[in-house]
């Protein structure tokens, strides 16, 4: 199971939420949780901004937000074995890290061919990644119960 979590409730969405893996033709829609708390004689209209979904853990996924992408995200793959490829576009240009363990993780080295930085391999383990600021993409490897959180 892939999770992708803003770890706040917020009165704002980005749902739905796309999950695709171009290879096999998968997508999944995902819709946020709603509350549970009252607001007088109305609901209080806040949703938890966390999205849950069923992937195979050998695969290259995007996560398309139907709204513009929280600036902090945290993203983990429950899982006993495997590794993902994650591949969240964004609306605007911007700058963004990749932190496991509250550790920052550098981005792959610069492919002066290809003129932006070099594609994952998935041997540096969880955390792997890089942002093309030109196509304003961020890509990320996710492993078993690894916490990747994103901020700007």
């Amino acid at each position: 199971m892939f999770i992708a979590d803003d770890g706040d409730w917020e009165d704002r969405s980005v749902a739905p939420v796309y999950v695709t893996n171009e290879a096999t033709g998968f997508t999944n829609k995902l819709n946020a949780q709603m509350d549970h708390m009252w607001d007088g004689f109305y609901t209080g209209q806040k949703h938890k901004s966390q999205f849950a979904s069923m992937v195979e853990t050998n695969g290259n996924y995007t996560v398309e937000y139907t709204g513009t992408p929280f600036n902090n995200m945290r993203y983990q793959l429950r899982s006993d074995k495997g590794q993902i490829k994650v591949k969240v576009p964004y609306w605007n240009a911007g700058s963004y890290t990749v932190w496991v363990n509250n550790k920052q993780v550098a981005p792959t080295a610069w492919d002066k061919e290809a003129g932006r930085q070099s594609d994952l391999t998935g041997y540096r383990g969880c955390g792997e990644n890089r942002y093309v600021g030109v196509e304003n993409f961020l890509e990320f490897i996710l492993t078993p119960y690894c916490e990747v959180t994103i901020k700007p």
